[in-house]
């Protein structure tokens, strides 16, 4: 039994508690394999929290514009631009790199965010950041006055 009145977060939510029939009772294969879906269904649509440094699927879906009852698969992938770039991002500096994403479309970007430190360190959340991925590089500006000795990018897109 959920207990939010939201049905979208219901839609995944499993039962907390669940009554089975005897196993001599007829229905019970019937249930023991509807509450198997049931936990298989759930289990897989929740969304993966593995931020690593290569492709992941993150389990999200994405209806099809053309089809909204068709989705497409959505994955994730980690850059670590400071890494990539031989050391610190200089203020106002840009940064690009190949992200080795095969499938890509440069529309297809759905998510892409920065969190970085200066040397001092003091930690800065980036908003209008300027970064985006085309069908071959993952593209950075630092818009701040500082320079940079680790920033993150996580990129979420569809290849389908």
């Amino acid at each position: 039994m959920s207990f939010s009145s939201d049905n979208p977060i219901q839609s995944n939510q499993l039962p907390i508690s669940i009554e089975f029939p005897e196993t001599s009772d007829e229905n019970f294969n019937e249930v023991l394999s509807l509450t198997y879906k049931r936990i298989a269904d759930s289990s897989n649509t929740k969304e993966g929290a593995l931020y690593t440094l290569s492709e992941v699927a993150n389990f999200r879906k994405f209806f099809t514009p053309a089809n909204p009852q068709s989705t497409r698969n959505s994955y994730r992938k980690v850059f670590d631009l400071v890494a990539l770039n031989s050391g610190n991002i200089g203020a106002g500096a840009a940064v690009s790199f190949a992200h080795n994403i095969t499938g890509l479309k440069e529309s297809d970007l759905i998510y892409a965010s920065c969190t970085s430190t200066d040397a001092s360190p003091k930690r800065f959340s980036i908003m209008g950041i300027t970064v985006y991925l085309d069908n071959t590089n993952v593209y950075f500006t630092n818009p701040l006055g500082v320079s940079l000795s680790q920033a993150i990018v996580v990129a979420n897109y569809l290849k389908n």
